[in-house]
């Protein structure tokens, strides 16, 4: 198993000499005695190799799955599933996991194959454990929400809780849960929301740049004041493939005691907390513990929008780009026209952020065109500027009037590794706590426009 890598300040000056670029950052930083201190940590290679970074424990910080494992279990509680070529087995696998919660729960075994779904509804008290060598794709044919998997989102249901959606195999051969876009609308490959005690492990998603995050934590409505949220949920090992420049992987809307932890995700965003269906409740986020995640030529791996909300605490320990835009991006509050508290909403003060880390490169970092106006001018020259570098095939792209929408994805370069406008406090990382390599000339460590 790969350690934990030290990643010491004497490595970076190397790899500045090989480039003949200096260290960039809001303050000059010449004294070599504090680029020494520089103990950042960063991991190498794939983050949600579950060879390489062990998916336990599954909390952290008080977050994170607490739910219990079934020990022998009587032969009825444990069902084998097998494919059936070209067939849609949503029916059937929901008969079984209704007919198993009515007996007090079990456990589904998922055998190879390519798997046609479409809402598949977990209840609580199951468990599936997903062969190496299988395939989820959507059926679009069908009626019915555009989730793979269902937890807890249907209104007017019990709470769904202790449940398990774990993959087998490797990076190359555990599970794969396909996303495409026939439409340019919403889709999910799991969807959470009244739920609580949740484990998902070890999977790749290969997304096709379609609205909406793969991984999604909403409100379920109770009324038109109150809504239920997710509670002690884990995400760890997955990889994203194919993000759009306004998602990504993971997204809390809202949600209580949230472990993200050994996430990857190549375009969009890895873990992107915010407020925005909780907002029209007063609802938010509360410890969300973030634990070694990466941005690949995405836009950032960590954003922070609190919306009009007043939410809880945010630990991130291990947040590292390469080659997308930020690491983090950390965002002033708004007040929405749904906002039922008209306030611009905050974070914790206790929030704080360690061993961040950007790989700097010149051309394969993802923008929201809106943010072009963040880039600093000598960097504005690998946009290519009038015309950019569109997306074309993400789902935010548009023209109008010759002009992109605001959410419209352009290609460029890295720029800073935290970039903020957040009046509220926070415990940020000292300049000589964060580490940029790569191309680091006109790069920052921090960006702070507030």
């Amino acid at each position: 198993m790969k350690k934990l890598i030290a990643v010491f300040i004497f490595t970076f000056i190397l790899s500045c000499s090989a480039t003949n670029e200096p260290l960039a950052s809001s303050k000059k930083v010449n004294d070599l005695t504090e680029l020494q201190k520089n103990q950042t940590l960063v991991n190498s290679g794939n983050v949600s190799d579950l060879n390489n970074y062990p998916s336990k424990p599954y909390t952290k910080e008080g977050a994170g799955y607490q739910g219990t494992d079934f020990k022998n279990l009587p032969k009825e509680r444990v069902i084998t599933f097998t494919h059936r070529n070209q067939q849609n087995v949503t029916k059937e696998l929901n008969n079984i996991i209704t007919d198993l919660h009515n007996i007090g729960g079990g456990i589904i075994y998922i055998t190879k194959g390519n798997y046609t779904i479409k809402e598949v509804t977990l209840k609580s008290n199951i468990h599936i454990i997903i062969n190496s060598n299988v395939t989820f794709q959507m059926d679009h044919s069908k009626r019915g929400k555009n989730f793979l998997f269902n937890v807890g989102m249907k209104e007017n249901q019990p709470l769904v809780e202790n449940v398990k959606i774990i993959g087998l195999g490797d990076v190359t051969s555990r599970p794969k849960l396909i996303l495409d876009k026939p439409k340019n609308t919403f889709y999910r490959a799991i969807a959470l929301g009244y739920a609580k005690n949740v484990l998902i492990e070890n999977l790749t998603i290969q997304d096709n740049l379609t609205k909406g995050a793969a991984i999604a934590l909403n409100p379920v409505k109770i009324d038109d004041n109150n809504a239920n949220i997710p509670e002690n949920i884990t995400i760890t090992n997955v990889e994203l493939t194919g993000g759009s420049i306004g998602y990504g992987l993971a997204q809390t809307n809202v949600g209580k005691n949230i472990l993200l932890k050994n996430l990857s995700c190549q375009g969009g965003m890895t873990c992107r907390i915010e407020a925005h269906t909780g907002r029209q409740y007063n609802l938010g986020v509360d410890n969300i513990v973030i634990s070694n995640v990466a941005s690949i030529n995405g836009k950032a791996a960590v954003l922070l929008q609190p919306h009009s909300v007043l939410n809880g605490r945010i630990l991130v320990d291990g947040a590292k780009s390469e080659g997308s835009t930020w690491t983090l991006f950390l965002k002033e509050g708004f007040v929405g026209k749904d906002s039922k508290r008209r306030a611009k909403g905050v974070f914790a003060p206790t929030s704080s952020f360690k061993n961040i880390s950007l790989h700097a490169t010149d051309h394969t970092a993802t923008l929201s065109y809106k943010n072009f106006k963040l880039v600093p001018e000598d960097l504005h020259a690998f946009y290519k500027t009038p015309d950019f570098t569109p997306i074309t095939e993400d789902a935010n792209y548009a023209v109008t009037n010759g002009v992109y929408a605001n959410e419209s994805a352009v290609k460029g370069a890295s720029v800073a590794a935290i970039y903020t406008d957040a009046t509220y406090p926070l415990q940020l990382p000292k300049e000589n706590e964060i580490l940029i390599t790569g191309k680091t000339k006109h790069r920052l460590k921090i960006i702070d426009n507030k």
